[in-house]
């Protein structure tokens, strides 16, 4: 259900940050109107006795989940958000030290659906996070320290993967297709101060982007998708290697990278 879920969705996340290392966090998220409809549906099932309709936009818990982002953030505001068949929300939080903040890169982890579920939500693992060393100056600098794959983990994985079939036919390419058309993923940091200097690989003004993923150019390119489906990659660093530098992927490889504002 994660997986399939997750390929419906529209993810964006920008971090405006001041030279004193203050900041906001803004969060969209939107899902195929069509899976709310039957997330609906499987809220309404798990319990029958709920007055209450499944609802994208929760203020309560959007601003229970301060914490989700590290310690001193605070919940500023939140909207319902509606566009060409995807509903969901926008979210602004704040925070004083962008040093206590923690980034989850990984767009699931953010659906709503686990608690109406009777889910429980478990912590991330710190190594999977985006950790952030900041120092006040002129000019300021922000180190952003990428999560690093577990390559024990990883190898486990490659090796039950070779046991597994891995045929690949013409319905179940189809239901991918539709799966991941129109799915996309930005990280975004935006400097309130210009940039000065830095060694990431995407700069555009006072915009660094980290991750910028739209589903819907994999598809349109045909050997990058056949590459996609055989490889069925399971890190971003898979992917990376799958989709190399083509138009609509972008991307941060780097284990850090520095920007000084």
């Amino acid at each position: 259900a994660s997986l399939f879920l997750s390929g419906c969705l529209q993810v964006s996340t920008t971090v405006n940050l001041n030279k004193d290392g203050s900041g906001t966090i803004e969060e969209l998220f939107v899902m195929k109107s069509e899976v709310i409809n039957l997330m609906k549906e499987f809220a309404a099932a798990f319990d029958s006795a709920k007055t209450e309709e499944f609802n994208m936009f929760n203020e309560t818990e959007l601003q229970a989940k301060e914490s989700n982002y590290g310690e001193g953030v605070k919940y500023v505001s939140g909207e319902k958000v509606n566009f060409k068949g995807f509903e969901g929300f926008k979210a602004s939080y704040s925070f004083k030290d962008i040093n206590k903040i923690k980034i989850d890169p990984s767009p699931e982890d953010k659906i709503p659906y686990n608690a109406e579920l009777g889910e429980v939500e478990q912590e991330k693992p710190v190594d999977d996070l985006l950790r952030f060393n900041f120092t006040k100056g002129s000019p300021s600098t922000l180190v952003i320290n990428f999560p690093q794959p577990d390559t024990e983990e990883k190898q486990k994985t490659e090796e039950t993967t070779e046991l597994q079939d891995t045929t690949f036919n013409e319905q179940a390419e189809q239901k991918m297709i539709e799966m991941f058309d129109g799915m996309k993923m930005d990280l975004v940091f935006n400097f309130n101060d210009d940039i000065d200097e830095t060694d990431a690989s995407f700069v555009e003004g006072s915009k660094v982007t980290l991750m910028k993923i739209d589903f819907s150019e994999l598809i349109k390119n045909k050997e990058v998708f056949n590459k996609f489906k055989t490889a069925k990659p399971e890190t971003m660093e898979d992917f990376k290697e799958v989709v190399g530098d083509m138009e609509g992927i972008k991307i941060e490889f780097k284990k850090q990278v520095t920007i000084k504002f």
